[in-house]
């Protein structure tokens, strides 16, 4: 199974995104098959259900944690896809799944009362899609670091004992590829002989990251940083004073 997260602002946002068509129509018959108390209410099933009360219900804490002070990044994203050739996992397997992957993140660890609020939707056969808020119910951010590499090990588990194929070693060179690579020399004169904070590739790096952070889709994320873009080649040109 190949897990990563993805961090964001906008609940709501995901959400749509979440239960939509997808980007090319992929997504058949979403559903919760599993939450943090197990009895939140699913517009994907239920017809009174919305996804302004889904939204409301995750960021309770949220808002509340908001009121003292300022936390931009409160959404935690996690898609959890199964290899092509495995069999086709039943809903409870999935909830299974995603409870574990949740409390290995520290999203929600096993027999903490005061975990974060979270969903697992199930959008075909071979994925879920986990949305998370970060705020505790005892109004403090949950503790996730080094998330990638515990939840990477819960999945390799999880694999063994469902039988699913072994795709660590596809994870660790994914994780590997994903590592930032260290600015050269000249790319760090050119930065300083500009007058630059950065290198061409650390103010990629921060756009993209910035662009993404609250895109609820692949087109809010090309758009975010195409005006990002955009900004930062006018100001490049703008006469020094």
């Amino acid at each position: 199974m190949i897990s990563k997260p993805i961090r964001g602002s906008n609940t709501l946002g995901a959400l749509i995104y979440l239960y939509g068509p997808g980007e090319a129509n992929e997504h058949t018959d979403p559903h919760i098959v599993a939450s943090w108390d197990g009895f939140v209410l699913d517009p994907g099933r239920d017809p009174s259900a919305t996804l302004e009360q889904l939204r409301d219900a995750l960021d309770l804490h949220v808002v509340r944690y908001r009121a003292k002070r300022e936390f931009k990044q409160h959404v935690y994203h996690r898609p959890v896809r199964a290899a092509s050739t495995d069999r086709i996992l039943t809903d409870e397997e999935w909830g299974d799944i995603a409870r574990r992957v949740m409390a290995a993140a520290g999203i929600a660890p096993d027999g903490d009362e005061d975990g974060c609020r979270w969903v697992a939707v199930r959008h075909a056969d071979d994925h879920i899609h986990i949305l998370a808020t970060m705020i505790r119910a005892d109004l403090t951010q949950a503790e996730i670091w080094g998330d990638q590499f515990r939840v990477e090990d819960e999945l390799t588990k999880i694999e063994r004992q469902y039988g699913l194929k072994d795709l660590s070693d596809t994870r660790t060179r994914e994780y590997r590829d994903a590592i930032p690579k260290r600015a050269k020399g000249s790319e760090l004169r050119k930065a300083q002989r500009l007058g630059r904070e950065g290198t061409d590739r650390d103010l990629l790096r921060t756009a993209v990251r910035q662009a993404l952070a609250g895109a609820a889709d692949e087109e809010e994320f090309t758009t975010r940083l195409a005006r990002r873009a955009c900004s930062s080649a006018c100001a490049g040109h703008r006469p020094a004073t």
